[in-house]
């Protein structure tokens, strides 16, 4: 399947889901994650979820991260004026957020982090394959920035969904996730 239709499909899917389905599975997506051996993360790299897209709630994530390293350190995607870049800005607790173009909340102030310092980013996806590789949401935001992170960078997305077979656009450009998390199991590539 090319990346518009599985985009296309993933988020109807996700938008059919029952409250009570979305909440199981975002429940067991969080228990996985904790099977997980990850080494110490000092800087994590996050997102705000796309509530009316019905997106996992990664902070229920983000929390179980500072649960086990309170010493973490969470920084947010910031786009650049340019439309095409993308940086990762650390904010206070009562930091101001604001939405962009996009409609995504992203820090308006904060620390800047360097690209260099981040150890785990959460990735946000609508789909994924058997190899790893994801279908986002077309802006490729963070194919841009994942290169620029140190390579053992680790790279996380989440799913209510199982694997596609096969991407068939996949691009030079993109780039896989080390992990997917699902309700029924953990993917490693």
């Amino acid at each position: 399947m090319l990346k518009k239709a599985i985009r296309d499909e993933y988020l109807q899917k996700r938008l059919k889901l029952e409250d009570e389905v979305y909440n199981d599975y975002s429940t067991a997506i969080v228990a996985n994650l904790s099977l997980l051996a990850l080494p110490k993360i000092e800087y994590l790299l996050s997102y705000y979820p796309l509530a009316a897209r019905k997106e996992f709630d990664v902070s229920l994530c983000v929390t179980a991260v500072k649960e086990k390293w309170p010493q973490v350190r969470i920084a947010w995607p910031r786009i650049g004026s340019d439309i095409k870049s993308m940086e990762a800005y650390r904010v206070k607790e009562d930091g101001l957020y604001a939405k962009n173009k996009f409609n995504i909340l992203e820090p308006i102030n904060g620390e800047f982090v360097e690209v260099e310092l981040i150890d785990l980013v959460f990735v946000p996806m609508v789909a994924f394959d058997t190899k790893g590789y994801r279908v986002g949401y077309g802006k490729g935001f963070y194919d841009r920035y994942l290169p620029r992170c140190r390579p053992d960078v680790i790279k996380i997305g989440f799913s209510f969904f199982d694997p596609v077979d096969n991407i068939k656009d996949i691009a030079d450009f993109d780039v896989p996730l080390n992990f997917c998390i699902t309700p029924s199991r953990i993917y490693e590539f």
